[in-house]
């Protein structure tokens, strides 16, 4: 799955004229798709070097709606919802990252080969 970005929103949802970790009118690859309290987010890999974010959906438009076959979906607490590799689903799997874990780090890139490969 891919979107194009084509507005800059901050956390907060206020429109932003610039940013650093997106750019309009570039394409991402759909990482992860989340359903938080309402609000649907992708997971993406924003411009460098920031790496991997939350997005809000609003920020986008979809140009391939391709749903990876690795990815499942992940039910959690007060209706959370999730659609991303299983491995990413694990309790405590972001924090991993996030920290740099080897292992963590070598799961995320193997699952966004996969992802990327069945955008081709």
């Amino acid at each position: 799955m891919k979107v194009r970005c084509v507005r800059l929103l901050d956390p907060l949802g206020k429109p932003q004229v610039k940013s650093s970790w997106l750019t309009i009118g570039e394409t991402y690859h759909v990482l992860e798709i989340v359903q938080d309290q309402g609000r649907w987010l992708f997971r993406l890999m924003g411009d460098e070097p920031n790496g991997v974010a939350l997005f809000a959906r609003e920020q986008f438009e979809i140009t391939t709606s391709k749903i990876p076959e690795s990815w499942v979906p992940g039910w959690g607490k007060d209706g959370f919802f999730e659609l991303a590799p299983q491995a990413w689903g694990q309790i405590g799997f972001w924090e991993k990252y996030y920290d740099k874990n080897p292992e963590a780090v070598r799961i995320f890139e193997e699952e966004r080969r996969k992802i990327i490969s069945a955008e081709t």
